[in-house]
């Protein structure tokens, strides 16, 4: 018997309206997971992050001042146009 593995994401409804009523343009929603390793503790722990957004974002009403970091780490100050989503459902716990 093949090995399965089987990923599961919760997003509220609220969240998800709200993403679509800022990207009208939006066709679809792309949601992404990030596996980061951290430590803690001593250990290393794998922590997942789960995104939502569009495959269209809005464009910015005024040009935000990006810093040297920010630039860096690939992503500008303040909303990056995505919503947050946990595994295992319902797991939000917010």
């Amino acid at each position: 018997m093949p090995k399965e593995c089987i990923i599961e994401f919760y997003f509220k409804v609220d969240m998800l309206k709200k993403l679509l009523k800022k990207n009208p343009d939006a066709k679809g929603i792309i949601v992404s997971q990030e596996i980061v390793p951290i430590k803690h503790e001593g250990a290393i722990v794998n922590i997942v992050h789960i995104k939502a957004r569009t495959d269209v974002q809005a464009k910015p009403k005024a040009k935000a001042k990006v810093t040297k970091g920010a630039k860096l780490l690939g992503a500008g100050p303040g909303d990056d146009g995505s919503i947050n989503g946990c595994p295992f459902p319902p797991g939000c716990t917010e």
